[in-house]
């Protein structure tokens, strides 16, 4: 299990008493577990916050995500060395060609004893970059294995389109698996078993890919925006801001009391992790922080499902591969990057389209080359109406009364006022009353409990006040950027 602990994508359960087995889920972490679970508060508010939990956290006290970077040893945990940042300043060319060599060689660690491995592919760029790195491999005989091209969604959409046209120019075949209300309802319920640690909306069909048959592993490119291009989130990384500056807290979901009690222990977490590798610099600590806590319990955290079942390796994580990256000039992160992979590496895939924009990746074209959706899912739209009442039902069973951390009238309030348009893309309240329905779920069937009850106080209401007003504000920009 700790072949790949010193990669950015290692992931695993542990509970409290260190010598108790390391769990790769964390259903398996629970199995044991008789009577209450306690509820870990400050994970409740980083969810709430950030959409993620915030370090080891997850919502029972009892159980925790392995350290980033880090492996169980006789006196506690092992820390793995973590690559410095640096200002190396090089052409994109002799990027892209080093890069190559070291996802060559990445990639081989993986499926070099595998006889059929998987890639997931969609329209965008990672993938494509990992779908170039096989193709090479195979042409040149370093790989004798077969490949399929796993993509899901509509199948009029560029993900849909473009990957099966990638995997046509290569001979793959290709699996296309349906993304639709019935399967976000499931998500949802998968969600709670997992931990409800992220919103369902981000699980698209990966429990599909985790039952394909003959499959010996999967190769994702996930971690190819913050890598290979320097992005998080469509932020630069020279540009990131500080963890905590973003809060999409903005629906008075919590009691202010209990965000009181807990909010120091979220920036412990931060300054833990800081304190890890001291001596760095600002910039430094903010890309190992979306590292250490976004990407790892957000992203990770949803392919874990993928993991369960069969082996699941995300390119780009290597420490050859980041730390190549991290020593670079934060202006040469850049998608000039990404061109020159694609012009160096067989396949002419940059003539297929980049699924974000419908164009030649990285030209400056106003218009996209063909008709084709944009969007590969109606998450959205399948929330506030197909699912709409199944979302609320499990809101309101009592489950999240009961913890005494919830604001009921909030819960109650959103009920009633979530809208019921039909834009096809899930915006922040709509994912926050998807991981609501999912924690309610999750908070019976793992038998959790708080030992503090919090009261509704003045600054309660004053918050629903302006959650309503901020959500108006927000719908109306929204309305706006659509048109």
């Amino acid at each position: 299990m700790f072949d790949n602990y010193n990669t950015l994508g290692f992931r695993a359960y542990y509970k409290n008493n260190l010598s108790t087995k390391i769990c790769k889920s964390f259903e398996e972490a629970n199995a044991d577990v008789s009577g209450t679970n306690l509820i870990d508060a400050a994970a409740v508010l980083a969810i709430l916050k950030k959409n993620y939990p915030l370090g080891d956290r997850t919502l029972i006290e009892s159980i925790k995500k392995i350290p980033w970077m880090a492996k169980p040893d006789n006196s506690g945990w092992s820390y793995s060395e973590l690559p410095s940042h640096g200002r190396v300043n090089l052409s994109e060319d002799v990027i892209g060609s080093r890069l190559i060599q070291l996802l060559e060689r990445e990639a081989l660690s993986f499926i070099s004893d595998k006889k059929v491995v998987g890639i997931l592919l969609s329209g965008g760029m990672d993938s494509r970059i990992v779908a170039g790195i096989l193709n090479k491999l195979k042409s040149e005989n370093r790989y004798s294995g077969d490949i399929v091209a796993i993509s899901w969604g509509h199948n009029d959409s560029r993900d849909i389109v473009y990957s099966r046209r990638i995997a046509a120019r290569f001979g793959w075949d290709f699996i296309s698996l349906p993304v639709t209300p019935e399967v976000l309802f499931d998500n949802i319920d998968l969600a709670a078993t997992m931990g409800a640690e992220f919103s369902p909306v981000h699980l698209h069909a990966m429990y599909s890919v985790s039952k394909i048959k003959g499959l010996d592993g999967i190769l994702a490119g996930s971690y190819g925006d913050s890598i290979g291009r320097g992005e998080y989130s469509g932020v630069k990384v020279s540009q990131l801001p500080d963890l905590m500056s973003k809060d999409f807290n903005h629906f008075s979901f919590m009691l202010k009391a209990a965000q009181k009690k807990v909010i120091n222990d979220l920036h412990k977490d931060i300054k833990s992790l800081r304190n890890r590798y001291p001596g760095r610099s600002e910039f430094s600590y903010r890309e190992i922080e979306q590292q250490a806590h976004y990407m790892r319990r957000q992203l990770n955290a949803c392919m874990s499902i993928i993991d369960d079942s069969i082996p699941l390796y995300q390119m780009f994580t290597s420490p050859d591969v980041f730390g190549f990256v991290w020593s670079l000039d934060p202006v040469c992160r850049n998608d000039d990057i990404y061109e020159s992979i694609l012009d160096i590496i067989p396949g002419n895939l940059l003539d297929i389209p980049w699924a974000r924009t419908g164009k030649r990746y990285n030209s400056d074209g106003s218009k996209a080359e063909d008709s084709f959706s944009s969007s590969y899912h109606r998450y959205g739209d399948w929330l506030r109406n197909d699912l709409r009442e199944y979302v609320v039902t499990n809101i309101r069973s009592g489950a999240l009364q009961r913890l005494g951390l919830f604001n009921e009238s909030s819960l109650n309030k959103w009920c009633n006022l979530w809208s019921r348009s039909n834009s096809s893309k899930a915006d922040r309240l709509d994912e926050k009353m998807a991981w609501l329905a999912s924690m309610s779920i999750f908070l019976e069937r793992y038998r959790v409990a708080s030992e503090v009850n919090f009261e509704h106080q003045f600054l309660d209401t004053l918050s629903e006040v302006k959650s309503r007003l901020h959500t108006f504000a927000y719908h109306s920009y929204l309305r706006i950027k659509e048109r």
